[in-house]
């Protein structure tokens, strides 16, 4: 990312030995920061609960030489960023380096090639835990889990305040 001035960090709430594994596995071309305490994860509201007791979500972030944060994409496990809007974003960027994405980036479904479901499966049996195996098996059932627990949320909400107490019409 040179041609854009730019350069790339990714955040895993792992500790330094296994971020270490998986960087080189994975041969990135990026350096990974090891963020085990989840102090950074949780000062971006990047933390996921429900996997392995605490992982950071996908997300991008730019962040201008001032320091403010220019562009913010915080995904899903399926559902990423569109890198074209990403990429567009970077270019415009090589000519005003104040410019702040102000709309909602695209987000598109990532199906995962039959390489990636190998690969998964071998991290599963190797380096896997239960947390995996629910997860995977769980997965196709998102899109029904995700808003059920958000509406289990909200109801607990309006219950506290409302101080828990339910009204009856028929006791008035």
């Amino acid at each position: 990312m040179l041609k854009n001035k730019t350069r790339i960090y990714a955040i895993s709430a792992d500790n330094y030995e296994q971020s270490r594994a998986v960087a080189r596995e994975m041969a990135l071309p990026f350096d990974l920061l090891c963020d085990p305490e989840r102090e950074v994860v949780n000062l971006y509201g990047l933390l996921n609960p429900y996997e392995h007791g605490g992982i950071a979500r996908p997300a991008i972030f730019v962040i201008l030489p001032s320091g403010v944060i220019g562009y913010r994409s915080i995904d899903g496990t399926a559902r990423r960023v569109d890198i074209t809007h990403l990429l567009g974003y970077l270019s415009g960027l090589n000519k005003n380096p104040d410019l702040k994405n102000n709309e909602l980036p695209p987000k598109k479904w990532v199906f995962p090639s039959w390489e990636t479901v190998r690969q998964i499966f071998k991290n599963m049996v190797h380096r896997g835990n239960a947390a995996d195996w629910i997860h995977y098996a769980v997965f196709p059932l998102y899109p029904v889990i995700i808003p059920v627990r958000k509406m289990g949320k909200l109801f607990r909400t309006k219950e506290k305040h409302d101080g828990g107490n339910k009204t009856d019409d028929n006791a008035k």
